[in-house]
């Protein structure tokens, strides 16, 4: 399986980012644009209170379905693939996994 994803992401009301998914360690790292300006988010795994699929209006990105998560720190990621069908899916089954594993935590998808 990948590690690393072509995704665009919007937190919260921010302008949309485009960029790649990273599965790291202990973390999932959003790295790329807004425009002309680089940005970086590193969500621990630890601190991931939603992780879901977005199927409703106000979660797609460009139509598309998302991967919803949020942070105990009160942040919210809505994250659309770029090209690979199946990979928001994918990362979604990945990150349950991972937050089972690391604390018996189990997020409905």
């Amino acid at each position: 399986m990948r590690t690393s994803y072509g995704v665009v992401w919007r937190e919260g009301s921010l302008p949309l980012a485009s960029g790649k998914l990273e599965l790291l360690s202990h973390a999932v790292r959003l790295d790329g644009m807004v425009g002309s300006v680089p940005t970086m988010r590193q969500i621990p795994y630890d601190l991931l209170s939603e992780i879901r699929i977005g199927r409703s209006a106000v979660d797609r990105i460009d139509g598309r379905a998302t991967l919803v998560l949020a942070s105990r720190a009160g942040s919210h990621y809505a994250i659309a693939s770029v090209a690979q069908a199946g990979a928001i899916a994918e990362i979604a089954e990945r990150l349950a996994a991972l937050q089972t594993l690391r604390n018996g935590h189990s997020f409905e998808l």
